[in-house]
């Protein structure tokens, strides 16, 4: 599913939800209503990371190519570590000497490291692997939990409450998506990597019937918004 497709799904869904319980239009315009506008938006984008070739990938960089980035990142991080360390413990003193210590550990750092990625992470972010299951949205509540309970707790109440909002909208996007992309013919392996995938079938990824629904979605979610804004 597209983007555009996957966004006017999951606005919908919002709506709803807050309709559901009472919060349009009042809430809407409230730090809470703003987090969950937020939320939702970054949740719908966040599954295709893993697609070289979607819109998030392209204006950030998908993750095989973050995971790149991080090896040497890490290797030279790692490497001043140990290094640092194993100075302290010997008495290494001449800079000759720690140079070349240096490079040897960044070099068995670098190939470790690359193995770990190469045999461990990157079959993990295939397109609609990792982060297209119930184990990536996992993930994504423990982080925001994490973030919550360590450092957002004794911050102002409005931006608790944004920070509430933007968590329920994450779960909101992240879900959306993964149902918008059990419609196509591709469908998504939800316990990956346990091959069991559930497709719907009603349309395939950017086809016509697609397009069809996008603007259906677009035209209810106006029609939905403006008798939500006029109470009709």
């Amino acid at each position: 599913m597209i983007y555009k497709t996957h966004l006017a799904l999951n606005y919908l869904v919002l709506q709803t939800i807050l309709k559901l319980s009472d919060g349009m239009p009042e809430k809407i315009l409230t730090p809470w209503g703003i987090g969950t506008i937020i939320g939702t938006t970054i949740g719908t984008f966040v599954p295709d990371v893993d697609a070289p070739h979607s819109e998030v990938s392209k204006r950030l960089l998908p993750t095989k190519t973050l995971l790149n980035l991080l090896i040497p990142i890490l290797s030279v991080f790692f490497s001043l570590a140990l290094s640092l360390l194993i100075c302290s413990k010997t008495g290494l003193n001449y800079i000759y000497d720690k140079i070349i210590l240096f490079f040897v550990i960044f070099t068995i750092v670098s190939i470790i490291l690359s193995l770990v990625f190469k045999l461990l992470l990157k079959p993990l972010f295939v397109h609609r692997g990792l982060l297209h299951s119930i184990w990536g949205l996992l993930i994504i509540n423990l982080f925001l939990s994490a973030m919550y309970i360590n450092n957002l707790k004794n911050l102002p109440l409005s931006f608790i409450n944004m920070y509430n909002g933007f968590y329920i909208g994450i779960n909101i996007g992240y879900l959306g998506h993964l149902i918008g992309d059990m419609m196509t013919f591709h469908g998504i392996n939800p316990v990956f990597p346990i091959k069991w995938k559930i497709s719907l079938k009603i349309f395939r990824t950017n086809s016509l019937e697609e397009k069809i629904f996008m603007i259906i979605l677009i035209i209810v979610n106006i029609i939905f918004f403006l008798a939500n804004i006029f109470k009709v």
